[in-house]
């Protein structure tokens, strides 16, 4: 049967400006896709990685969200990354933040994204605006796109795997007028390696979710020789995973390649769980 190679790690990173995504690009080797697209979408060889360019806006980071979620046929172990620049007064010019808080003009109320449990890197509040603010008294971190990010991504995964990082651009001492492209370049730039050890995280979390929700082995090479009804299928991915626990099924391909039908791989599978052959290096 056909070996089948599953991509472990899943990343959808969702970035404003092509600036602010040019260091990931080239970190993570991300090409642009061979494909006319709505946004410029980039991928890594592995299509472990993708990444959107939004531009600027609630509604852009929402569309494009939503949009890479459709494109890449992301799965439900899949990590989302919000990265850009944000104005404050509270922390420090070209120091790199964790969103622990969002709220905008909109919400009614304030939402909470994860964190990583244990990090160094500083946390703070994001107030999202829908036009560019010159008073930062009132706000920790403000930008124009993450909590409309955060409203779509929350829709597609548990917020245990949803990511804004941002990096302070401009605030009193830094007017927001004299940023440039290199400037924000640069400023994602000087904070790549702290970036990294988020993603890491990230991406080790993509991988354990990806184990446990994993088809049993044999799964995809089963279904590709017999045809499954939708319950059929529900009943292959039960029948296996009760195997790989109890049985020993070093032998399983051997008995059902004789099969004519699904119905018929399904009776050898319930037969092999009746006789119950503990398989006890699994205790």
């Amino acid at each position: 049967m056909n070996n089948f190679k599953i991509k472990k790690t899943s990343i959808r990173w969702v970035v404003a400006l092509k600036e602010e995504a040019q260091i990931i690009l080239e970190h993570f080797k991300l090409k642009a896709v061979n494909e006319k697209t709505i946004y410029p979408i980039y991928k890594n060889e592995q299509e472990t990685h993708w990444l959107i360019i939004s531009g600027i806006g609630r509604s852009n980071a929402a569309a494009s969200t939503a949009y890479l979620y459709s494109f890449s046929k992301a799965s439900k172990y899949t990590s989302w990354v919000n990265l850009g620049i944000a104005g404050s007064d509270k922390g420090n010019y070209g120091e790199l933040y964790l969103v622990d808080k969002i709220s905008s003009y909109q919400g009614k109320k304030s939402t909470y994204p994860s964190t990583i449990p244990k990090t160094y890197l500083p946390k703070m509040h994001l107030f999202t605006s829908d036009i560019p603010i010159s008073d930062y008294s009132t706000y920790e971190l403000i930008d124009m796109e993450g909590s409309a990010f955060f409203d779509i991504a929350s829709k597609l995964t548990s917020k245990e795997f949803i990511c804004l990082m941002k990096v302070i651009s401009d605030g009193p001492e830094n007017d927001i007028k004299e940023i440039t492209k290199s400037k924000i370049s640069n400023l994602i730039k000087e904070n790549l390696l702290k970036i990294i050890n988020v993603i890491s995280y990230y991406e080790r979390l993509s991988e354990e979710e990806f184990q446990i929700t994993k088809k049993p082995e044999l799964f995809y090479a089963i279904k590709s020789k017999w045809h499954f009804t939708a319950a059929q299928s529900f009943k292959l991915e039960f029948l296996l995973r009760r195997i790989e626990v109890y049985c020993n099924n070093r032998d399983l391909e051997e008995k059902i390649k004789s099969c004519k039908t699904s119905h018929s791989v399904i009776d050898v599978l319930n037969s092999k769980i009746k006789k119950n052959i503990v398989n006890w290096s699994k205790f």
